[in-house]
Order: C-alpha cells, then sequence, then structure tokens
C-alpha cells in the first residue's frame, strides 16, 4: 500500500505556538495537513499568529487553524485553566486531540549557585514542569485525546541538562526533572507515547533575548562551539524532529537530539 501522511487531518496541539519552535511545529502540521490548535499567554498574540498561519496557506480551509490563550504561570489555578482550554479545544471532548506539543517556557532565572534564593527555586518549574503534569492528568481521563499509540505528547528539554554551560544549574535541573516526567508518562500513559525533544542552540526569539547584548565574537565563538556544523539551528529544522515522534507509533519514552552535534563538540 502507499506510504500514508499520518499527520493528514489529525488535530494537533501545540503549547507555545506562537513563537520559536513551537509556531514552527504548527507550521509543519499545517503543511502535512493536520488540524491545528496553538496556544500562548496571551490572546492578541495567539490571534495574530492564526492569522499569520493562515495567509501561509491561502487555500487552506481558514478553520484549520485555531488558537486560544492559557496563562501557565497562574500556578493556583493552573488545573483549572487547562481543563477550561481543553474543553473548548476539543468542543467539549467532540473533536480529540491527536498530537500536544508542549514548547511553552518563560524566561529563566540562573542566579550562581551562591545566590540562589530558596523562596523563588521551584518558579522555574511552573510553565515547563507544573503545567505537562496537570495536562496529562487531565489527557488520562479520555475526554480529550484517544488512548491510542496514534496518540502522542511531546515535551521540550534541552542540551543543557547534559552540558550544561556554566551558571545553568537550576536549568540543568528543570530540564533533567522534564527528562523524568517523560519516561514515567510514558509507562504510566500507555499506550498514549510520550517523547521528549532536546534542542540544541536554536535561533528563536527567546535565544535572541537571551544572548541581545552579547558581542558579535562571542556570537561566532558559540556556533562553533555550540555545533558540529558551526551554525545554529533553525526552528524549521527542530520542527521536524517533533513531526517525527507524532508520526512514528513505536517512538515512546525517546529522547530525541537536534542540537547540531553539541555534545560530541569538544571543550577547549
Amino acid at each position: 500500500m502507499a506510504h500514508r501522511n499520518r499527520l493528514t487531518n489529525a488535530h494537533v496541539l501545540v503549547f507555545g505556538g506562537t513563537s520559536g519552535i513551537g509556531y514552527a511545529i504548527a507550521n509543519m502540521a499545517l503543511a502535512s495537513g493536520a488540524l491545528v490548535t496553538i496556544s500562548g499567554s496571551g490572546q492578541t498574540k495567539v490571534d495574530k499568529k492564526v492569522e499569520m498561519l493562515r495567509s501561509l496557506y491561502p487555500s487552506m480551509p481558514a478553520s484549520n487553524v485555531a488558537g486560544i490563550a492559557v496563562d501557565l504561570m497562574d500556578k493556583e489555578n493552573l488545573e483549572f485553566n487547562l481543563k477550561a482550554m481543553l474543553d473548548k479545544v476539543t468542543e467539549g471532548g467532540e473533536k480529540k486531540i491527536d498530537h500536544i506539543a508542549f514548547t511553552a517556557g518563560n524566561p529563566l532565572s540562573l542566579p550562581k549557585v551562591a545566590e540562589i534564593e530558596v523562596k523563588t527555586l521551584m518558579e522555574g518549574f511552573t510553565v515547563r514542569f507544573l503545567a505537562p503534569c496537570a495536562l496529562a492528568k487531565l489527557i488520562t481521563t479520555g475526554d480529550y485525546m484517544p488512548k491510542s499509540s496514534n496518540s502522542s505528547i511531546t515535551l521540550t528539554g534541552g542540551t543543557n541538562t547534559h552540558r550544561p554551560m556554566p551558571n545553568w544549574t537550576l536549568g540543568a535541573a528543570v530540564g533533567a526533572s522534564i527528562e523524568g516526567l517523560t519516561r514515567g508518562l510514558a509507562v504510566d500513559m500507555a499506550p498514549i507515547r510520550t517523547n521528549i525533544v532536546h534542542p540544541g542552540a536554536i535561533q528563536t526569539e527567546l535565544f535572541h533575548d537571551f544572548f541581545k547584548s552579547a558581542p558579535p565574537e562571542m556570537m561566532e565563538k558559540m556556533k562553533k562551539g555550540s555545533s558540529l556544523t558551526g551554525e545554529l539551528g533553525r526552528p524549521e529544522d527542530i520542527a521536524e524532529a517533533y513531526g517525527w515522534v507524532m508520526k512514528d507509533r513505536f517512538a515512546n519514552g525517546t529522547q530525541v537530539n537536534s542540537d547540531g552535534g553539541r555534545l560530541l563538540v569538544g571543550t577547549e
């Protein structure tokens, strides 16, 4: 039989879909014939990005892409807000989600070890760890996603978990918690599949904001030191990694690196 594009008519929900890797995943999924819902923290930006995606595919029905905002920083109301969002996205469970890509993240505070404040230490875990936990709890009900190996959740880590840059202790800890969550969910949510993608240095808005004051020579050094290819990654490249684990029904508990070979780059 002819090979089938497994994303055609699949419903893909992208958290963090208004920028960077998340937006690229939404774009990739639409190009593959999926029905896409993007999410971000503000409805105005979500609506703007929905229109941008629609403009890329003028022959596509406008209903193929939608967007809804949800505040993942609101820890006290996190589960309630996510449930309200899922109810709306699936029209009360009538139009279930086939795949979730979770790329949402707020700027991390990365204090030196000597400057860590215990009272604020856990703030970095709210969006990246607590939100996926609350989301997984809701998905286990079966109300929003079919319990099938055709269904998947893909989380986002980072190579700094395995090779931290200086002063990246908290960032590495957050990343390690997401890895553990991925493996646990792969077991406990089966047959729904859970995987994780580890980006290297990808040219996203968050990346440029983090290094906006860096001199040009530092950026050139980073290109050489962060990958074997001597260049930074692009969101549209790494989006393919998320597409793979969505489509591969035998990928579960898998860690996927899209980092230009950063973990193989020698240290000076």
